[in-house]
């Protein structure tokens, strides 16, 4: 979580996400699942920094909807053969080895055997498009196709479990998603609040202007607040049940969602240099957060993962609540 809030703190959206990409979501895969000799290799190689992972699950067919998924997993002698494309490979260009989520064939073509994790090397990854993106312009975004033949122990977990394995990661890139939020917002409000102090209108400093000041002070308390619950959250990750996926998703949409908001007044705090870009970084800061509410699940799938644990209170309800 330091390191997410820190590299968020940099203001380049572009190498804390990839930074967290390698670390979290497969790193938090390979430390849980990889317990294969050749996982436990390349968790070995990421972890010194000699090998860069990356993780893939989107496709052209859809993103979050993973019943439209066609990449495939075939038993052949020795192993699998892992053909099909990913569409939103995030250093695909520059892994040793990708992480692909796939439905699991049988011979006769059915996917009978549910979804399945995979380690492939970068060798079998081949470009079909590089992606051009709003912001985060320094991480690369590649749609791919895959024609791998792999060992048994490529297999992350056991076959079927591919969906469990997937979002025990994106669990762990989501809350380092808030983390880098935390990071950048607070980067974001220090400068607005420098400039405030610097620029002058009026005869006299912006931050006596109070309507700015105030404003300002808004999104100070609610990124303390933020930052308390991102930090809460990452000490329940060991705890079986103390921060799940319905916890994470939680915080992974409300973290982004206030940043854009964030990002957004703090740009409009610097007036017309906040719009250039050769004068302030808040127009590419803005850019970059976006990707925020999009990646690791979009702001409706998040909030899907949280309306499917809510509790409703019939009893309470029942006392309460007479409506005739």
């Amino acid at each position: 979580m330091i390191i997410a809030e820190e590299s968020g703190r940099y203001g380049r959206a572009g190498l804390s996400v990839g930074v967290s990409l390698c670390l979290e979501t497969v790193g938090s895969i390979l430390v849980r699942y990889g317990d294969s000799p050749l996982l436990r290799e390349y968790l070995d190689g990421l972890l010194d920094g000699r090998l860069i992972g990356c993780f893939g699950a989107s496709e052209p067919t859809g993103g979050s909807d993973l019943t439209g998924l066609r990449t495939v997993a075939r038993r052949v002698p020795g192993g699998w053969r892992v053909t099909g494309e990913k569409k939103y490979l995030s250093l695909g260009l520059v892994c040793d080895f990708a992480l692909l989520l796939c439905r699991i064939e049988d011979d006769r073509g059915d996917a009978h055997g549910g979804l399945g994790v995979f380690a492939v090397p970068a060798s079998a990854l081949s470009i079909r498009k590089r992606l051009r993106k709003v912001g985060t312009a320094a991480l690369d975004t590649t749609w791919m196709t895959i024609d791998a033949r792999v060992p048994d122990e490529a297999l992350v977990g056991r076959p079927g479990a591919g969906l469990l394995v997937a979002t025990w990661g994106l669990s762990h890139e989501r809350l380092s998603i808030a983390g880098q939020t935390v990071g950048g917002v607070a980067a974001a409000t220090g400068l607005a609040t420098a400039h405030l102090h610097r620029r002058e209108q009026f005869g006299r400093p912006l931050l006596q202007h109070q309507a700015l000041r105030l404003r300002l002070a808004d999104l100070s308390a609610r990124l303390l607040s933020l930052r308390f619950a991102v930090y809460s959250a990452a000490q329940g990750i060991p705890v079986t049940g103390a921060c799940g996926p319905r916890e994470t998703a939680a915080l992974k949409v409300t973290a982004t969602r206030f940043a854009e908001e964030a990002m957004s007044e703090c740009m409009h705090l610097f007036g017309g240099a906040g719009y250039l870009e050769d004068e302030t970084p808040l127009g590419r800061m803005w850019r970059d957060t976006r990707l925020g509410r999009i990646g690791a699940g979009t702001d409706e799938m998040m909030w899907e993962l949280v309306a499917s644990g809510m509790t409703p209170d019939f009893v309470g309800y029942d006392e309460l609540v007479d409506l005739g």
